[in-house]
């Protein structure tokens, strides 16, 4: 990168971390927490407000809208959680919403001019697995950002200019107090509720949520005993509904899975968007009730699925917060890896055959491992993307001749594998010539460029450098 470039892009970054999407002239008549453009099954706006403030009006090419107070500010019920010492959640803001129609252009509200829907998106950002872990032993610190970086990724990112960004799980880890020998950490909230999402997501992310819309994908720390209330109230793409908040645990089996839905990529493409909260990581049991409800809930998933991808010529991308076909690195045997998802990958073969995806799906994108990875296939598998780096306590990197000779399934041979362990994010970008050709381009913390790899119509993936990357 040239000293130029270098500087504009530290401005673009400066700007967008200070009050980038404030018209000049335009003072702020209600105050905001954070806003930003959601995509799921309908489009909409979402604005975070004080407690007690009202929602504000969104402008939307133009023509003025009444915002709906999606869930008002309040505590939640304690609940039974993973994380011990717990509490209840104080969520002391209240959350506005508005549906938008998919070709919105111009969205403004309370002074801030908000990212249009942009239709057939050039360049596509994914990251991932961003919170900062606040977890006993393995804490990081939060506020030092070389160890926990996400504010940096955030602007970099955000200075990319993306048509839209995808968020594959993963956004809170601040579970448990800052360990009393850990300065770095020191005073940070935690437990579920506002401050600690605000402080783990919402403020580091602001940069980015103003550049470009956004799709958010659930993770394993948005399942209902970790950080589901703020998730529902939040960022999940679905109507605000008291029984499916995962604010009683008796309602925990329906709220810990979701419908899979569709969001249109341009002609003939799609993001296929699935939730795996609750896939953890093993087989599936046959006498163990909970793993019987997972797989009758990932079968029904997996159908509709099928039928999302089931038009000719139509072209998928399928995301997931678990990788199916992809590596995790075993820590307790430097030179092994364990392989992809098995709770995923046997209702996927069941449903599809030992071709895990539908006919159709071209691209996989997940997170969970804490790495990136871009894997192709000599087996003609779906090529996969893992971007678990944005942000939280990286992985050990794969032992490079382990993975070379190993399968992340039965029947799936790599072709080729490019990954690192170093903190950072992707740009998918669309090769104008061709609707069903793209570059990907991973990123350092510092916005250069780790590796490129073209994805052509028939999704086999193709990265220079290739290997283990630094």
């Amino acid at each position: 990168m040239t000293l130029a470039v270098r500087i504009s892009a530290s401005l673009a970054i400066a700007l967008l971390a200070g009050c980038a999407g404030d018209p000049v002239g335009v003072k702020e008549t209600t105050p905001l927490e954070s806003a930003w453009v959601e995509l799921g099954p309908r489009p909409q706006v979402r604005a975070v407000v004080p407690a007690g403030s009202p929602c504000p009006t969104v402008s939307i090419d133009g023509r003025s809208h009444a915002m709906t107070m999606r869930v008002a500010a309040d505590t939640a019920a304690a609940r039974p959680t993973v994380a011990q010492p717990s509490k209840a959640s104080v969520f002391d803001v209240g959350v506005c919403e508005a549906d938008l129609d998919a070709g919105a252009r111009e969205i403004h509200l309370a002074g801030l001019s908000l990212p249009g829907i942009r239709q057939g998106p050039m360049r596509i950002l994914v990251l991932g697995d961003t919170g900062c872990r606040l977890n006993g032993a393995t804490s990081q610190r939060c506020n030092d950002p070389t160890a926990w970086p996400f504010s940096q990724v955030a602007a970099a990112a955000a200075a990319m200019t993306p048509d839209l960004v995808i968020h594959v799980g993963d956004y809170h880890y601040r579970e448990l107090p800052c360990p009393s020998q850990l300065e770095g950490c020191r005073n940070s909230p935690w437990g579920y509720g506002w401050d600690a999402w605000r402080a783990d997501f919402f403020e580091p992310a602001r940069p980015l949520l103003r550049a470009a819309p956004w799709v958010f994908v659930r993770g394993n720390h948005e399942e209902c005993a970790r950080a589901g209330q703020g998730w529902f109230r939040f960022l999940a793409p679905e109507r605000f509904a008291a029984e499916r908040s995962c604010d009683d645990a008796g309602n925990d089996d329906s709220a810990n899975y979701s419908e899979p839905y569709a969001i249109p990529l341009g002609r003939n493409s799609q993001l296929i968007v699935f939730d795996s909260a609750v896939a953890g990581n093993l087989p599936l049991r046959d006498n163990n009730l909970n793993d019987k409800k997972t797989r009758a809930n990932y079968l029904s998933q997996a159908h509709k699925v099928s039928e999302l991808t089931a038009a000719p010529m139509q072209r998928s991308w399928f995301v997931s917060h678990h990788p199916v076909l992809a590596f995790a690195p075993d820590s307790r045997r430097p030179e092994s890896v364990f392989p992809g998802n098995p709770a995923l990958q046997t209702v996927l073969r069941e449903v599809n055959g030992a071709a895990y995806y539908p006919d159709g799906v071209q691209l996989a994108l997940h997170g969970h491992v804490h790495l990136f990875q871009a894997i192709s296939f000599s087996s003609k598998h779906v090529a996969t993307l893992v971007a678990g780096h944005g942000g939280d306590t990286v992985d050990a990197d794969l032992p490079v001749a382990t993975v070379q000779t190993s399968s992340p399934a039965p029947g799936v041979r790599i072709e080729q594998i490019a990954h690192s362990s170093g903190f950072g994010f992707l740009m998918l970008q669309r090769v104008r010539a061709s609707e069903g050709r793209w570059t990907v381009q991973a990123y350092r913390v510092d916005g250069s460029l780790l590796t490129q790899c073209d994805l052509p119509q028939d999704g086999q993936l193709a990265c220079s450098p290739s290997g283990w990357l630094r």
